[in-house]
């Protein structure tokens, strides 16, 4: 017989308030959660970034660590692949066209990825975030590419989240003692 009974928090709730302060709540009353976003994220709004995120449900379980590359600029680029050249250390995902998001303005074109965090996309965010020069390429098809230099308080700003992630007791089936 299965154990349908919900998750419980890891943590308090002074616990998670407290790993979660510093960081932005971005509230969703409708479907009754928050995402938690580093301030240098929502700096960014309206250029190219690569972050990441989380959510924090009505029952107060902290999870969905998400990756996200957000390309803004002036010409479409179809994003097919993302290289990441983490100081010499270079990470590929593959077939992110399956999940970019688009939208198009007179002037601005906006190219999204955002995809839930596993074990080789957390080191691979780490390797970013502490590396001294971190360049997210984003590649479409034909010639169109841009590349994305991640600048100390954006690299800063993942390494916070993924603390407060940690802190405030984040689901880690995944990441064994990776997180």
């Amino acid at each position: 017989m299965a154990n349908n009974t919900p998750p419980k928090p890891t943590k308090s709730p002074e616990e998670v308030k407290k790993a979660l302060s510093g960081l932005i709540e971005k509230r969703d009353e409708v479907e009754e959660f928050s995402a938690y976003y580093a301030q240098t994220t929502i700096d960014n709004i309206g250029k190219s970034d690569a972050y990441v995120y989380f959510i924090k449900n009505k029952e107060g379980i902290v999870s969905d660590l998400r990756f996200v590359v957000n390309y803004i600029g002036t010409a479409q680029i179809n994003t097919r692949w993302i290289k990441i050249n983490a100081d010499g250390q270079i990470f590929e995902i593959n077939h992110a066209d399956n999940l970019i998001q688009k939208s198009f303005s007179y002037t601005t074109v906006q190219e999204v990825y955002d995809s839930d965090v596993y074990l080789d996309d957390l080191k691979m965010i780490k390797a970013m975030a502490n590396a001294e020069k971190t360049i997210v390429r984003c590649i479409g098809g034909g010639l169109y590419q841009e590349d994305i230099v991640l600048s100390k308080r954006q690299k800063q700003a993942m390494q916070k989240v993924l603390s407060a992630y940690k802190n405030a007791g984040g689901e880690n089936e995944l990441y064994g003692d990776e997180l």
